[in-house]
């Protein structure tokens, strides 16, 4: 089943803002959607309705000797058909620890999924902002890892490493992509010298650019995705074009 990751150590870059709208861009085009939420902040399960709580996670389901199978953990989103969560939380902190102590880590992914029960059309995940064991599990098997870049300052801080960690960790196969998030065409210069970067990066460079928008800011500060709260509003349309060629890209039909 194909797979599309977020991540980036670099955080404040809307990793998780893209993740979700993804996840919910393609349910919304008609494809049954696995967001697999391994960042222990759990704020992709917050934004799709999950409430934070004493509840299985989907760090419970990986490692040597899963507490749950990934049936027990995972949830139909109560918004959206065709949305499924494999939440996370907090407690994830420290069972990351216990994970990357496992000599077979890499292996935590597929294992889990195996107790899934059903295929879904596609699987979303995202990961923690660092290179610690769930993310290194998530560079293994995704078939597109997306990298979103902000415009400004220290845009391109992180894309190094994680291109060198994507690379330590794949036998073969899979894609590193490069997105340009929190554009703002009235910053020319800036917007210059970041494409002047981005052309010397070994890592592509998806042609969409995903505009700085208030309704978006907002959507997420109400736990809402933009599609339900501003339908119309500025970054809608470059949504769900990224999602459309990510799923393109990871081999979903």
């Amino acid at each position: 089943m194909p797979m599309i990751a977020f991540s980036t150590i670099k955080g404040g870059v809307g990793k998780t803002t893209l993740c979700v709208h993804v996840a919910a861009a393609l349910a919304d085009a008609g494809h049954r959607v696995l967001l697999m939420d391994l960042d222990p902040q759990a704020h992709a399960s917050l934004v799709l309705g999950l409430e934070p709580g004493d509840i299985p996670c989907v760090g419970d389901a990986l490692g040597p000797r899963p507490r749950r199978r990934l049936d027990e953990v995972v949830v139909a989103s109560a918004r959206r058909p065709g949305l499924f969560i494999a939440p996370a939380h907090p407690r994830m902190a420290a069972q990351e620890r216990e994970l990357f102590q496992w000599g077979h880590r890499l292996q935590a992914l597929p294992r889990a999924l195996k107790t899934l029960g059903w295929t879904p059309d596609i699987i979303v995940t995202d990961t923690p902002p660092s290179l610690g064991a769930y993310t290194e599990a998530v560079l293994h098997l995704a078939d597109v890892v997306a990298a979103p870049v902000p415009t400004g300052a220290f845009a391109l801080q992180g894309l190094g490493e994680i291109e060198t960690a994507w690379k330590e960790v794949r036998e073969e196969g899979g894609e590193l992509v490069a997105i340009v998030n929190l554009w703002d065409r009235r910053t020319k210069a800036t917007n210059d010298a970041m494409d002047e970067a981005l052309r010397d990066s070994s890592v592509p460079v998806l042609p969409m650019r995903i505009p700085r928008s208030e309704a978006i800011n907002q959507a997420g500060l109400g736990y809402e995705v933009v599609f339900d709260t501003s339908p119309g509003a500025p970054g809608v349309e470059e949504l769900r074009a990224l999602a459309l060629e990510l799923g393109r890209r990871a081999g979903l039909r």
